[in-house]
């Protein structure tokens, strides 16, 4: 088996939720919504490889579960009710099983093309993005993650050996880390000439590029939390005026804070709880927003200190995959389906 130059690891579950927005208020009849469904996530997957004709290999992953719903909850936190995405409600005009259906039918299909697909009981596919696109880098192949989950941009890097991973989104073009490449050595490293071709040649093609530091991305959402996931701000400071409750302002946030150092991170939530516009206006004591930061830390933060030894054993049984991004047959098969079900309702 050959070894890929330019991975596009697709997030599935975003895919599916993200062209079913579209779709839903289109269909009255669910069995044609997920026969349209499947092939609109198809033909988007086909229309990423037009545009970007250097990725060579595609992986397909998909949400099991999340094994962060078994970690332990902080008991005043428990009070609240929190759950992780426990806040996520599906519409109950839809029939989800025959969507969710349609979709393992799609993923059938990419398997029996010959496509990579990851899914497992208790592994998201953050869990799987982050697993792959660290491996493959390991290996001197190059990432692409297709996802508009902002999340996944922590992962966004370009390593020792001048392989890199980035995020694709089409409103946001191409998600990435600051490159000097002065710093590079294109004259003595043949895999970075190779690399930096790709990697200029994707930016010419996305038009967009917006560069960050991933590690922003991790200690905001640790410190601020996220409504999307129901991930609770570590700290809430009353107004001086009314019952309003305030986040960590931005300005107040440390972005190199090296959020795996217990020492560091307790300086800077003490340092923050002095300053006179926090001082005596968070209603949580200082080991409670300890132990609420280390809490979100592992929720959030998509690195190996934060996974279970059995989650991070079920994705390295996943360590193979097969170079292939022929999906153009699982197409052709979806719009044969398609035209077979118009022609049952026709003569209905």
């Amino acid at each position: 088996m050959g070894k890929s130059k330019l991975t596009l690891i697709v997030d599935g579950n975003w895919l599916l939720m993200s062209r079913m927005s579209v779709l839903q208020t289109r269909y009255s009849d669910d069995e044609k919504l997920a026969q349209d469904l499947k092939l609109m996530m198809i033909r988007s997957l086909n229309i990423v490889l037009r545009q970007f004709t250097e990725v060579d290999n595609v992986i397909f992953v998909s949400d099991g579960g999340s094994w962060r719903n078994k970690i332990e909850i902080p008991k005043f936190l428990q009070d609240e009710g929190v759950e992780y995405k426990g806040n996520r409600v599906k519409s109950e005009d839809v029939d989800w099983d025959l969507i969710f259906g349609a979709y393992e039918d799609l993923m059938n299909k990419l398997r029996k093309s010959g496509i990579t697909v990851c899914k497992e009981i208790g592994v998201e596919g953050d869990d799987w993005c982050w697993y792959l696109s660290n491996k493959l880098n390991s290996e001197g192949t190059n990432v692409i993650i297709w996802s508009k989950d902002k999340d996944l941009t922590q992962l966004v890097k370009v390593d020792s050996d001048n392989c890199f991973t980035v995020c694709w989104d089409k409103d946001k073009g191409i998600t990435t880390v600051h490159v000097d490449e002065d710093d590079m050595d294109f004259f003595f490293n043949e895999s970075y000439s190779i690399n930096s071709q790709l990697y200029h040649s994707i930016l010419d093609k996305a038009k967009t590029k917006v560069e960050i530091n991933p590690k922003e991305v991790v200690i905001d959402k640790i410190i601020r939390g996220d409504k999307g996931d129901n991930v609770l701000p570590i700290i809430q400071k009353k107004s001086t005026k009314g019952d309003k409750v305030f986040r960590v302002s931005q300005k107040d946030i440390n972005n190199e804070l090296d959020y795996n150092d217990y020492e560091e991170y307790e300086g800077y939530i003490i340092d923050l709880l002095n300053k006179k516009s926090y001082k005596d206006k968070v209603d949580k004591p200082l080991e409670q927003i300890i132990e609420h930061f280390e809490y979100n830390r592992r929720l959030v933060a998509l690195q190996k200190e934060s996974y279970p030894e059995d989650i991070l054993q079920i994705m390295e049984s996943h360590s193979n995959y097969n170079l292939c991004k022929d999906t153009n047959e699982v197409e052709y098969q979806l719009i044969a389906e398609a035209n077979q079900i118009n022609s049952i309702l026709d003569t209905i």
